[in-house]
């Protein structure tokens, strides 16, 4: 009975994660509340402090974007 319920806890808690992760892209990605309005006020001082990092690391991201786009698409028909 233990491992039953830590199973259907376990199941339950990646679901949740999921979930949680769907919406958070979903309202990052939307128009309306996401960073595409122009003119939205963009933080000036994390932004500085972060360049050099995400100048780093922004070329490793495009590429794995780009070899992941398939297995994206691939679960967007499943």
């Amino acid at each position: 009975m233990e491992m039953v319920t830590g199973i259907l806890g376990i199941a339950g808690f990646a679901f949740a994660a999921t979930a949680l992760s769907v919406l958070v892209y979903e309202y990052q990605a939307d128009v309306l509340h996401g960073p595409y309005i122009e003119g939205r006020a963009q933080p000036q001082r994390e932004a500085a402090m972060l360049a050099p990092v995400r100048a780093m690391f922004e070329p490793y991201v495009e590429r794995l974007n780009w070899k992941a786009r398939n297995a994206i698409y691939l679960a967007s028909l499943a």
